[in-house]
């Protein structure tokens, strides 16, 4: 069950829009002011485009030292395949997608800021120093994955499993914008897949599903400027079967494939226009959450933009989340720097949203960032509803409904402060059945707390956060506190480990949740994954006060081009119990994979 948003659809209320009008007029002016003494000056720089092909410095017996190392996004693990050089100098990174067979394989155990040393896994020729070696693709997504990881440290949407998709093994959505991300021109990269699956129930209940699975990663479609990327997954159909004959329960799995992206965008820096349609983000504001629907854009300057947005609202982990929502709006926003330097990223814009084509509200929204290099960031979004009425008679008053701030110090590679300060007026309505899962953390804290990451040699990493909840409904506060310890290869043995522990108590319930994920590759083609959860939850919103899951997934290679994927999941609890079984085959296509 969701937890009940009291404020729900109304009608229109004439009487506040001036109100509420001369309220985004005084804020636009705040913003605009400093904007306009910028608008005249010269144009960014785009962030370099990530290197992923690099050369051999010293060869021995047994070893390789590259050329390029933590500055580059080289870790320790990551697998490289090496092929001669092209003797004249014409070698780029095309050369990952030529289907030449690798004369080695190499794996990095050892990476300072501007060098690595890798292990010869296997050799099939004599190398020597001026080879090209390239990153393996689970290497580039596991790069890719880390990078965004550090990104996304600067909007408000907590992600805290280890690499990968926690149910599927695949990258889950992470990045601001699709513009972020480094793309290889003409890319056709990605994979797909059918399902086939089974849900039972107590009583008798039974579901068959079939559905589809895919995950693209294709840049300049055909040599233009149009790109597809990202990852879906959902049902296409569902029979039931029983004496219920009732339908199929929403489960875990289903919940967080909402929170997966897929979409096709235009992004031409020749162009004024830049537009987006699918599952996503706007770029300029990611605390509106995920949209079903498309973006379109136009630069006034070099460092402003324009805008207007509009679809539905899947994503259960927004803190407004109801079921057949929809949301339109406008922006303008303010960029400038890069990510390496200083960056400065403002945006504000008007939305309204529906349920029922009723208005459910009208509201200003704000985010801003500021960071200078990787070191220092501050973040800010900001939501302002309109005052209305709602059908139950309560009434809103004009003012802030949503306010999330994070600031994040990293002194050094291996330590991370962050300090956090989180405001809701209305009771969030995000799904309660994910709390266990980590993908709402963020609402389960509310007011003010700070956190530390730190990482250890062996690949240990802890991480803590704790701080005081307080609502404006609140008599007092309350202490709140979470948990974490990752264990990125377990004595050697390659196995992953990820255990989080969360205490909260907030305005729409209290209680703990308790969480493990084991992971390993058994082979360089078969991964294994199992991941559980224990969640308490007291709350007047929620009947699902109970819920305990187990899932577990493996992942098989076939050949050059095919893949099998197995799926287990188990879940009890007050409102949610079932047995789901999955079994996905699919074609790879793209790229080079040995057979």
């Amino acid at each position: 069950m969701n937890v009940i948003d009291n404020a729900g659809p109304k009608p229109l209320q004439r009487s506040s829009i001036s109100e509420f009008r001369l309220f985004f007029i005084f804020a636009l002016l705040l913003v605009v002011a400093p904007l306009a003494a910028h608008a005249g000056q010269s144009t960014q720089t785009p962030p370099a485009t990530a290197k992923n092909i690099f050369h051999l410095k010293y060869v021995t017996e047994e070893t390789v030292y590259l050329d390029a190392g933590r500055n580059a996004g080289l870790q320790q693990g990551m697998l490289l395949h090496l092929v001669h050089a092209d003797a004249n100098g014409g070698t780029t990174e095309a050369v990952r997608f030529q289907g030449q067979e690798p004369i080695a394989d190499v794996r990095i155990f050892s990476v300072a800021d501007s060098s690595s040393a890798a292990e010869i896994i296997k050799s099939r020729e004599v190398l020597v120093a001026g080879d090209i070696a390239y990153l393996d693709v689970e290497s580039v997504h596991l790069r890719e994955a880390q990078s965004d990881a550090m990104d996304s440290e600067n909007y408000p949407v907590v992600v805290t499993f280890s690499y990968g998709d926690p149910l599927d093994e695949e990258i889950r959505a992470t990045t601001v914008s699709p513009q972020a991300a480094a793309r290889i021109e003409n890319q056709m990269r990605g994979r797909i897949g059918w399902d086939l699956g089974t849900l039972s129930e107590p009583g008798g209940l039974s579901s068959r599903q079939v559905g589809l699975l895919v995950q693209a990663d294709m840049s300049r479609l055909g040599g233009t400027y149009w790109n597809f990327t990202g990852y879906w997954r959902g049902r296409l159909n569902s029979q039931s079967t029983g004496s219920g004959r009732g339908v199929a329960p929403v489960t875990i799995n289903d919940l967080i494939n909402r929170t997966y992206h897929l979409g096709l965008f235009y992004q031409n820096p020749d162009s004024l226009i830049t537009l987006g349609v699918g599952r996503l983000y706007l770029p300029w504001a990611s605390s509106l959450s995920t949209i079903d629907g498309g973006y379109i854009g136009r630069r006034l300057t070099q460092t402003v933009t324009v805008g207007a947005f509009g679809g539905s609202t899947p994503d259960p982990t927004s803190w407004s989340y109801s079921p057949n929502q929809h949301i339109a709006g406008t922006f303008l926003n303010y960029e400038r720097g890069d990510f390496q330097h200083q960056r400065i990223s403002s945006t504000m814009g008007l939305a309204t949203t529906s349920i029922g084509w009723h208005v459910a509200r009208e509201f200003a929204f704000f985010e801003n960032t500021l960071s200078l290099g990787r070191a220092f960031s501050v973040y800010n979004s900001l939501q302002a509803d309109n005052g209305r009425n709602v059908v139950v008679g309560t009434s809103y008053k004009t003012g802030i409904t949503q306010s999330f701030t994070s600031v994040r110090y990293q002194p050094i590679t291996l330590l991370t402060f962050n300090l956090n300060h989180n405001y809701l007026r209305n009771l969030p309505t995000f799904d309660p059945a994910l709390i266990s899962t980590g993908l709402v953390d963020q609402y389960l804290f509310q007011g003010l707390n700070g956190g530390v990451r730190l990482e250890f040699p062996y690949h240990i990493a802890v991480s803590t956060d704790i701080g005081r909840s307080k609502n404006n409904t609140d008599k007092a506060s309350s202490w709140n506190q979470m948990y974490g310890l990752n264990l990125g290869d377990i004595r050697g043995s390659g196995v992953q480990l990820d255990l989080r522990y969360t205490k909260f108590n907030s305005p729409f319930g209290r209680g703990t949740y308790e969480y493990v994920a084991l992971s390993r590759n058994l082979s360089e083609r078969l991964h294994a994954q199992v991941q559980g959860g224990i969640q308490h939850l007291n709350s007047s919103l929620s009947a699902n006060s109970s819920s305990r899951f187990v899932t577990g997934t493996a992942d098989w290679t076939i050949g050059s081009r095919y893949f099998l994927e197995g799926l287990y999941s188990w879940n009890t609890g007050t409102s949610l119990n079932y047995r789901q079984m999955n079994l996905t085959f699919g074609y790879r296509f793209g790229g080079f994979l040995r057979k």
